[in-house]
């Protein structure tokens, strides 16, 4: 009898399968195969390996404090939680809060002091004023009225020519331009008289001038102190509205004896140029009192077509002086 084949190849196939599925078991078993990315620990068993637990503390009151890295906090469960990149930002809001708080503790002893805040206040009523108000409110308005006399002291021919008597009154804007210094100007409405009496060969003569007008001074002003003397200078322009004027003549000689009376015979010009001279003194911010002196360079007879021979060469630079008041708002 033959006795039957039997082959080895079969048994050492399946014995090698069977040792490659006992390697593959464990190694899944432990979670260690290639791009799991989970570490080596052979001294952990089960689902657990390769987890991360927060640390637990045993106190359980909220606390926080500061280390070298971060800011620590542990809540009421006892979980402590790190934030880091937060020291130098709460490090320099506390040292801002502890700056503001000593500025306004500076300011507040500044200004319970009653003296100093007075001053402060009025030292810079002006500026908080041009500040607050704006530009245009820094410009003051008020009126001014005066009165006074005019005076013939320039010119040809002055002898005879008598004081007069000034009456103005108008409104008044001033600029100031720094600490001391300030630009005025005002619109004034002027009635004005002149008087004129002298003798010739053969008659006596009477004369008789007056004239409404409008005055427009404007002048730089210099104060010496805020509440206190002040000095102006600038220019003056008298526009004539309306004027009338009379000559009075008397004949006495041996042949003839009359009056004579005549009117507007002897007109004055229409505008007169002058200089302005201001002194006065503040009283307060809204009342002051000026002395004002204006001298016109222009003839205030019109030579061209004046009628009376007694008065044809004549020059009157007038001169005129007023006591006025000002009313600043």
């Amino acid at each position: 009898m033959f006795a039957p084949k039997f082959s080895h190849k079969p048994i050492l196939t399946i014995a090698m399968a069977i040792a490659l599925g006992g390697f593959c078991s464990i190694a899944f078993a432990q979670g260690v195969f290639e791009g799991s990315g989970e570490e080596d620990n052979s001294g952990c068993v089960g689902d657990g390996c390769g987890m991360e637990f927060n640390e637990v503390s045993n106190s359980t009151d909220d606390t926080q404090s500061d280390n070298a890295n971060g800011v620590e906090t542990v809540d009421e469960n006892g979980v402590k939680t790190v934030v880091y990149g937060t020291d130098s930002t709460a490090q320099d809001s506390v040292a801002q809060d502890s700056t503001k708080a000593a500025d306004s503790t500076k300011v507040t002893e500044f200004f319970d002091d009653e003296d100093t805040r007075a001053n402060y206040v009025q030292e810079n009523a002006s500026e908080y004023r041009a500040r607050k108000e704006g530009f245009s409110k820094s410009i003051q308005f008020g009126f001014r009225a005066g009165a006074g006399a005019n005076m013939n002291i320039l010119g040809n021919h002055t002898d005879g020519w008598n004081v007069g008597f000034d009456l103005e009154a108008g409104a008044i804007a001033k600029l100031p331009i720094g600490n001391d210094f300030s630009v005025a100007a005002g619109l004034d409405f002027s009635y004005r008289t002149y008087s004129y009496e002298g003798d010739n060969d053969y008659s006596h003569n009477e004369a008789s001038i007056s004239e409404m007008l409008f005055q427009i001074p404007a002048f730089i002003q210099y104060a010496f102190d805020e509440d206190g003397f002040f000095l102006g200078l600038g220019a003056n322009i008298s526009l004539k509205m309306s004027g009338e004027t009379e000559f009075k003549q008397t004949v006495d000689t041996k042949d003839k004896h009359y009056k004579d009376k005549r009117s507007n015979t002897m007109p004055t010009v229409g505008v007169e140029l002058g200089s302005l001279l201001n002194i006065g003194y503040v009283i307060n911010k809204n009342l002051q009192v000026d002395l004002r002196y204006v001298q016109n360079y222009t003839n205030l007879l019109d030579q061209d077509v004046i009628a009376e021979s007694t008065l044809m060469k004549t020059k009157l630079f007038t001169s005129h002086v007023t006591l006025g008041v000002t009313l600043l708002l």
